[in-house]
């Protein structure tokens, strides 16, 4: 039976397993590590994997113009699909960093906008964290870095968005790929079509953060 496909868990009952267990953990918008143990499951070989929830941020940018930024993903979710700049939130020395810290530090290295541009933004966090993401489980192609996730693990990705408004044209502001981004695009919001994205829930947050 096939449960991977791009190293994405694909088998229905297992993804509602893990996501359950997500929800019923209350860690939060602000989690206080960046991975959270969620103890393993039994895979229809018989074998158990060690599974854990990773955190992360999202940054949708906007501009007076009705249009975002968007990269196009470098790995899976959606490789060569186009997403919103985020990432996982880092920690260092047992300390995890702020969601906005994160979704900022991941619009500038994947968008290549200054943190002078930034500074100047308008910017709100969109709802609260987001655990219920059967979509993006993984199984994880190397150890990752400041978790205790190891190669061959399966973890899930929470995220939690944020506003980062803009003001002007978004196409005057100097952009430039980076990080696990191969392209970036700033795009009118009125032609996004669910298709294009790498991540599902990516176009509802930014008719969120337009809302």
């Amino acid at each position: 039976m096939e449960i991977l496909r791009d190293h994405m868990l694909i088998l229905p009952h297992l993804q509602e397993e893990i996501v359950a267990r997500c929800v019923a953990g209350n860690f939060g918008d602000e989690p206080n590590q960046a991975a959270h143990p969620l103890g393993s499951i039994l895979l229809p070989d018989g074998s158990e994997k060690p599974v854990w929830l990773c955190h992360a941020a999202d940054a949708v940018l906007l501009d007076d113009c009705g249009q975002t930024v968007l990269i196009t993903r470098l790995h899976n979710p959606g490789r060569g699909k186009q997403a919103i700049p985020g990432g996982l939130l880092d920690e260092v020395n047992g300390r995890v960093e702020s969601s906005r810290t994160a979704a900022l530090r991941e619009a500038m290295e994947e968008t290549g906008i200054s943190a002078a541009v930034l500074a100047g933004a308008d910017i709100s966090q969109l709802g609260h964290r987001r655990f219920a993401r059967p979509f993006d489980i993984r199984s994880a192609w190397n150890n990752l870095p400041g978790t205790a996730v190891q190669k061959g693990d399966f973890f899930t990705v929470s995220t939690l968005g944020f506003r980062i408004k803009i003001a002007g044209d978004l196409r005057d502001v100097a952009l430039l790929a980076g990080d696990d981004a191969t392209a970036v695009h700033v795009v009118k919001i009125a032609e996004l079509t669910p298709g294009q994205f790498a991540v599902p829930d990516h176009i509802g947050m930014i008719h969120e953060a337009c809302a």
